[in-house]
């Protein structure tokens, strides 16, 4: 299994449910791989059971006793991830070095995209906007930047709350949203249906 373009990095949240709904959603949106943040590892364990075989964990440091997948990898301290099948993966330090966009570059994902870029670190809740982008940028970039012209600015104003918001919004659509959730979520049913498997 290759490296995959887009890594949802999962959001610390209060409950295992909360958790879940994340896991589930994004396994619905045919997720390729969870990031998991340092301060969730005691988690790693729940996780990698929950998860089907198409759907890698990468660890942003190493769980003692943790059995990854052959497709599973760990962050390490020189800065490459690196999975179980012997594939790594640098991260990036500046546009144009092929690495992993972290996530605080995706606001500036056009540009990475035209310096070769093809792996981002994402927020879970929007993966299924940026993995389409990804996917329709070799075949018209032209319509990716249209499309990034919404997400850029969406990317910008977003809080932690509201990514949290989305996955409650999926779930509950009838109930009342913010500005932003209604934009983002009109946003991921327009690109996530049409060019999720471009």
């Amino acid at each position: 299994m290759a490296l995959p373009g887009i890594i949802s990095c999962l959001h610390p949240v209060s409950t295992p449910a909360d958790l879940t709904r994340q896991l589930m959603q994004g396994q619905q949106t045919r997720a390729e791989a969870f990031w998991l943040p340092a301060a969730m590892h005691d988690q790693a364990a729940a996780i990698l059971t929950a998860l089907n075989d198409k759907s890698s964990l990468f660890l942003e440091q190493p769980v003692p006793g943790l059995t990854l997948r052959s497709h599973d990898g760990v962050l390490q301290e020189d800065g490459h991830l690196l999975l179980g099948n012997g594939h790594s993966l640098a991260l990036a330090n500046e546009q144009g070095d092929g690495g992993l966009v972290p996530e605080s570059g995706l606001a500036e994902m056009a540009l990475w995209l035209e310096a070769g870029h093809r792996h981002f670190l994402c927020s879970a809740a929007v993966q299924p906007v940026a993995r389409a982008i990804l996917n329709i940028w070799p075949l018209d970039p032209y319509l990716a930047r249209h499309f990034l012209l919404s997400f850029t600015p969406l990317l910008c104003e977003a809080t932690e709350a509201d990514y949290l918001a989305v996955f409650q919004a999926r779930v509950s659509p009838s109930m009342a949203q913010s500005d932003w959730v209604q934009a983002y979520i009109k946003l991921e049913k327009k690109l996530h249906r049409a060019y999720l498997d471009h």
